[in-house]
């Protein structure tokens, strides 16, 4: 089956459910004559709809699905190209192809908390990581201040849940050490960052994606070039640090591959991305 080149998004797909549902709706009020072919009409209606709604919320898991199923392929500006799997972007210079992934990064332990020794520590796991890929990737790290008061709120409860856990290890007839280290660290962590508060520091938020890219003589041989590439980079990253790498699909890697660009000035408008 031929490829079908055409811009295909959230927004596009979701504009062209309200205008079937609303269509149906008309004709199914205003239209007579349809008799028993009025129920088909406000069944689609009502399908479109809920198709809609679910676009609306895991849009990012369906589209690639739906791409995937149709053949349907993107084209964007300056010979940029998605693939109906929507994971990957093509573009063909000088008779090969370039091919670029976006992955994001989530960071369960920051470098700024804890003891100094467990900073320096984290700092050589993450130095080691990044020495040991030889091929170029971009590690990319957006910050955004964080509401003060929510902030304070959420370590206030992070830091009473993990008391509570360190209580009712301490109540048990043998505790487990590990397992007290743990939610004592947990407890000085939330402390420090109460303190630091206190202190005047305002809270950042991060949004952190990985970029690679990779080369190849046709769309295919480039694509699995770049996907075992991101591969490497989930298993290295994942394995020598706290970090959970994902791989982004349809408008997530859309977003990223924009914000390469520019990413948005207002705060409102970068969470509401997110």
């Amino acid at each position: 089956m031929p490829y079908i080149s055409f811009g295909i998004n959230e927004k596009t797909v979701t504009a062209a459910a309200l205008g079937i549902s609303f269509i149906s709706l008309m004709l199914s009020f205003t239209s007579t004559g349809l008799g028993s072919f009025k129920i088909v009409v406000l069944a689609v209606c009502i399908l479109c709809l809920i198709f809609n709604a679910v676009v609306y919320q895991v849009g990012f898991f369906i589209l690639p699905f739906i791409t995937g199923i149709l053949k349907v392929r993107e084209i964007r500006t300056g010979g940029f190209e998605i693939p109906p799997s929507q994971d990957v972007i093509l573009k063909r210079v000088g008779g090969v192809y370039y091919s670029a992934q976006f992955q994001y990064a989530k960071l369960y332990e920051s470098a700024a908390a804890g003891v100094q020794e467990e900073q320096t520590s984290y700092m050589d796991l993450w130095e080691r990581a990044v020495a040991s890929i030889d091929y170029p990737f971009k590690f990319c790290l957006i910050s955004y201040p964080e509401d003060i008061i929510k902030f304070r709120e959420d370590t206030e409860t992070n830091r009473a849940a993990a008391q509570l856990r360190l209580g009712r290890e301490r109540e048990k007839p043998r505790p487990d050490a590990i397992t007290l280290d743990k939610w004592e660290r947990e407890v000085a962590k939330q402390n420090e960052l109460l303190a630091r508060l206190s202190s005047g520091e305002k809270p950042l938020g991060t949004l952190m994606y990985i970029m690679t890219m990779a080369v190849g003589v046709s769309p295919a041989a480039a694509i699995a070039a770049v996907k075992g590439q991101a591969n490497e980079l989930k298993a290295t990253f994942s394995n020598a640090l706290n970090v959970e790498i994902s791989d982004l699909k349809g408008e997530d890697m859309k977003k990223c591959f924009d914000w390469e660009v520019a990413f948005p000035p207002a705060l409102k408008d970068l969470k509401g991305s997110i």
